[in-house]
């Protein structure tokens, strides 16, 4: 909204500048064919500073719109600043040859024409008949560094590639220059081969790095070469299968608070079979048992097989809540702000507890997953978290009118305890939700 109240404000200030400029050059050209040199004189001055008015408000805007024009161009080719000083040493020679006829300067100028020739054939030929493969990890965290093995395989039969720079291109969410996110392509570079040789294979092992969570999908690949003279840069495109990168949010190492929660579950022996360390009692062995819970001294003294059973240890389990609507009156941009440490805080949580052997819940907004322990159970989560979005508040919803149904669901007797991650403002949480959970504010 803010970006559109800008756009609009600058279209209407800029055609009023514009107006006022052609009315002002209207009056100063009839007031000289009338005769009138003083309002000739203050119509001139008028115009002078609405053309200052204009170099200040519109000038800079249209210069940062040509520049986003340009950049989304996406040309085959980038002049680099060797090629750009080549490009105007040539339009000196170019009409100096031609205006002289000067045999000296006819033969620079054809000297420098072919070199440039030379340079857009040796770098044509240098990205022809290239293959690209990438090989992503299975679970990427935003932050870190992912393994990606990439490949390019040389198909030509004589002729080696020189100077390979490989970019990945991919659709995922960007900063605006306003407010809102949008949706576009993004270029990450991969790798840098030197050389490949023909009718071979070059492979590197790099580290890259996603800065954020979220889906990023990647479309192709842009393959790029300087070779030979540096001069510029051309461009090749390869499509590729859509390959859907989830970018999990990283953990982080949680505070010493969590363990002073009220949670005594798995602390105590229980007095059903399970797969425990504490011994229940001593049977018979049947076919389906472990031979490794034979126990050899029972089986000597009683002449047949004798199994122990192992007493269950009582489960620890963590439900962990995460609110993904803003609240009444919160700005949408502080509420992202926020929600992103949410989501930061949540999987940090489910990653503490988990390899506290512990089963978690996690609940984001009316979303409610199952019980789980484990890695499988962890990436679970931590994919919901990478592609959960903030929500805005909907003034009919009777649910954001309350707050809570959506955060924290019924109690249950299973349920161990509740980590309750919210962006509301202090006091404004029920006092059944403060007796039932433990309240971090965002």
């Amino acid at each position: 909204m803010r970006t559109d109240y800008r756009k609009l404000r600058d279209a209407i200030l800029g055609t009023l500048l514009v107006l006022a400029g052609l009315v002002a050059a209207f009056i100063t050209v009839m007031a000289r064919t009338a005769g009138n040199a003083a309002l000739a004189r203050y119509a001139a001055i008028a115009s002078l500073v609405i053309v200052l008015l204009i170099s200040i408000f519109l000038v800079p805007p249209l210069a940062r719109s040509a520049r986003a024009e340009l950049s989304r161009l996406d040309l085959p080719f980038r002049v680099t600043l060797g090629g750009a000083v080549f490009l105007g040493l040539l339009l000196v020679v170019a009409p100096a040859a031609w205006g002289t006829g000067n045999n000296l300067l006819f033969l620079i100028l054809s000297l420098l024409l072919s070199t440039l020739f030379v340079a857009w054939a040796a770098a044509r030929a240098s990205l022809r008949d290239l293959v690209v493969s990438a090989r992503f990890p299975d679970h990427i965290f935003a932050g870190e560094p992912a393994p990606v093995i990439v490949t390019v395989r040389n198909m030509k039969r004589l002729i080696p590639s020189f100077s390979i720079l490989i970019e990945s291109r991919s659709r995922d969410m960007e900063d605006d220059a306003g407010d809102e996110k949008q949706r576009r392509f993004v270029k990450r570079a991969l790798a840098y081969f030197t050389y490949i040789p023909h009718r071979a294979a070059a492979e590197q092992r790099v580290e890259h790095v996603f800065p954020r969570r979220g889906r990023a999908l990647v479309t192709g690949f842009d393959l790029s070469t300087g070779f030979p003279f540096g001069f510029f840069r051309l461009r090749r495109r390869l499509r590729a299968r859509n390959v859907d990168i989830i970018v999990y949010p990283r953990p982080e190492p949680v505070d010493d608070q969590l363990h002073l929660l009220p949670m005594n579950a798995g602390r105590f022996t229980s007095v059903r079979r399970g797969s425990g360390h504490d011994l229940l009692s001593l049977r018979d062995y049947q076919p389906q048992d472990d031979l490794r819970h034979i126990d050899w001294k029972s089986t000597a003294r009683a002449r047949r097989l004798i199994v122990r059973e192992f007493a269950a240890e009582d489960e620890r389990r963590v439900h962990i809540a995460l609110g993904v609507r803003a609240p009444r009156g919160m700005d949408q941009k502080e509420f992202a702000r926020r929600f992103e440490r949410g989501v930061a805080l949540a999987a940090s949580f489910i990653a503490h507890f988990i390899d506290e052997r512990a089963e978690v819940r996690l609940t984001l907004g009316d979303e409610t997953g199952p019980y789980g322990a484990g890695r499988e159970h962890l990436y679970d989560c931590l994919r919901r978290l990478a592609l959960i979005e903030p929500q805005p508040d909907d003034p009919t919803s009777k649910k954001s009118a309350t707050g809570w149904e959506c955060l924290v669901p019924s109690s249950h007797p299973d349920d161990n305890y509740v980590i309750l991650l919210s962006a509301a403002r202090p006091g404004t949480i029920p006092s059944h939700i403060w007796r039932t959970s433990h309240v971090i504010f965002l």
